[in-house]
């Protein structure tokens, strides 16, 4: 439980909302407080103003009524009774108090540097009219002083000597009590309000993100935790937020993943039908057989309804080798029609493509080159395929993967017994000889060279003599390539255009004379392109000196 609240997105948005909403409140509370409490002081400011006019107007009438002394403290003691005054004093000039609430300080002298007298003293006298200044006792209580000079007016001269101009001061200090009340039930309602506003807040973003959030986002996980199921074809979601936007994406994601599943089961098919026609291919005695077990595998494993196997016949010219679910006459009319040379063209460049028919024999049909070892060798031309057009590109592609994998079964046909001489790949052969001659010649600390010479007109060669032909002047290149040859060596074809000669104890300067020596010497038709690597400068083993020479300059 623990660990799911720490997940909850609820909760992650509430103490997130909690924190900025208490710093904002606070803030603006805080502001509120001290701007109202301010306004509370001013006010009172005023209003002690106004009171300490009333009040010495009071003094005045009864002192110059000339009443007594015990008539001015009654009169103070009675405004003393009000429950924000604090305390009255009339002080003369010298500062000693000739009246007060507390009849204990008359003829006290203040001591200008207490306190409660600096704030508005500095060692002379303050003669300004009606001065209001806020202090705090020492027993923690706020005073507001008012401080109202006692003129000498004309009706004073009877008295007081005309030259002065100020009889004394009347001190009121007014008690904030009242105002500090006001001020922490002010502050006290804040913090209320910020306490309800702030539990409000979170248990809305609670609420809403349970309806808004929580609820929809179970549904889609529901939805996807059974996906591939009925449920999945509903709609977890509906709206235009961002959580029914996932639910669709979600949905165009899974019918995507669906769609390329699907392609995909399609591929394996296809290549496991494949798979499965190489290896019964492999087990045939005879090029016959091989023609009849494709065309029933291509039937069978990829629902081609017509199709054609044409195979080149020379340099421009095609013959049947065979046909499934057509009339014979009407399939080896595909071989006059395909030699046309602008068919031809395209065919001897590799290209599969859409042949228009003409009606006599077949509508439009797939052309698909059978290609081995970089030479085209006839056609596969796919007439109808069940529940598919013959212009689909994923068609073609598919064709072209098939074409490429039964090519070599046309190219060379060999029988069971020739296939069982040959399950040693001569590659991987080649490449242990050249491991073992480098190890001979590493006893002596000797070199070894590697020259490999690429038949570069080798296509050319196909299409003007055909393809055994060419493959007979490539092994006449290289017999005699090995007799011109002065140097001990081992020759090897490697591929049907590449021939590969070992040259042991011929460092990177020797073997390149002696192989231009012996090249120079061929009587050919043949265009060799030589390039020569040498061990250990360019390698350490056989696969490294193959890849070294490979990727050398010419």
């Amino acid at each position: 439980m623990k660990l799911r609240l720490k997940r909850s997105i609820g909760l992650k948005m509430a103490i997130a909302m909690t924190i900025g909403l208490f710093l904002v409140i606070s803030f603006f509370s805080h502001t509120t407080v001290r701007l109202s409490e301010k306004r509370l002081l001013s006010m009172a400011e005023k209003e002690s103003a106004k009171m300490s006019k009333a009040i010495k107007s009071s003094l005045e009438n009864a002192m110059l009524n000339n009443e007594n002394e015990d008539g001015v403290q009654n009169i103070i003691s009675a405004l003393s009774q009000e429950s924000m005054v604090y305390d009255i004093k009339i002080i003369d000039l010298d500062g000693q108090v000739k009246q007060a609430k507390n009849s204990a300080e008359i003829g006290v002298v203040l001591d200008r540097s207490e306190k409660s007298c600096t704030f508005c003293h500095t060692g002379s006298q303050v003669l300004a009219d009606n001065l209001s200044v806020l202090f705090t006792l020492d027993n923690g209580t706020r005073i507001l002083r008012n401080v109202n000079p006692i003129a000498n007016g004309q009706s004073c001269h009877d008295c007081h000597d005309p030259r002065q101009q100020v009889l004394g001061k009347l001190l009121i200090d007014f008690t904030t009590a009242d105002i500090e009340q006001v001020v922490a039930d002010n502050r006290t309602l804040l913090i209320l309000s910020a306490v309800a506003t702030l539990c409000t807040s979170v248990i809305m973003c609670f609420l809403l993100s349970t309806v808004l959030v929580k609820r929809p986002l179970s549904r889609l996980l529901a939805k996807m935790h059974h996906a591939g199921g009925d449920k999945d074809r509903e709609s977890a979601v509906t709206g235009e937020d961002e959580v029914a936007i996932l639910n669709d994406t979600y949905d165009a994601l899974m019918l995507t993943i669906e769609q390329r599943n699907a392609k995909i089961k399609e591929q394996m098919d296809e290549l496991l039908a494949l798979y499965n026609v190489s290896q019964i291919l492999n087990k045939s005695d005879s090029i016959d057989d091989n023609v009849d077990l494709i065309l029933k595998a291509l039937h069978i494993g990829f629902q081609v309804e017509k199709c054609a196997i044409l195979l080149l016949d020379g340099a421009s010219s095609f013959r049947l080798k065979g046909c499934s679910a057509q009339d014979k006459a009407k399939a080896e009319a595909l071989t006059v029609y395909l030699a046309e040379p602008a068919r031809l063209d395209r065919i001897m460049r590799g290209e599969t493509f859409v042949a228009r028919g003409s009606g006599e024999f077949t509508d439009d049909f797939l052309v698909v080159p059978l290609q081995a070892a970089n030479t085209i060798i006839g056609v596969l031309a796919v007439c109808s395929v069940a529940g598919k057009e013959i212009t689909s590109e994923e068609l073609q592609r598919s064709f072209g993967v098939i074409a490429t994998s039964l090519a070599p079964h046309f190219q060379i046909g060999l029988t069971q017994s020739e296939k069982k001489e040959m399950q040693t790949s001569p590659y991987n052969s080649f490449l242990a000889s050249l491991d073992s001659e480098i190890a001979k010649v590493r006893e002596y600390m000797g070199s070894l060279s590697l020259a490999l010479m690429h038949i570069t007109n080798y296509d050319e060669l196909c299409r003007a003599k055909g393809p055994l032909q060419a493959s007979h002047l490539v092994q006449e290149v290289s017999v005699q390539l090995s007799a011109n040859l002065q140097a001990v060596h081992t020759c090897t074809r490697l591929r049907e255009d590449v021939i590969a000669v070992i040259l042991p104890m011929l460092d990177a300067f020797e073997a390149p004379e002696t192989v231009n020596a012996a090249t120079t010497l061929l009587a050919t038709d043949a265009v060799l392109a030589v390039k020569i690597a040498t061990c250990p400068d360019n390698g350490q083993n056989g696969l490294e000196l193959l890849h070294a020479v490979r990727a050398s300059a010419l």
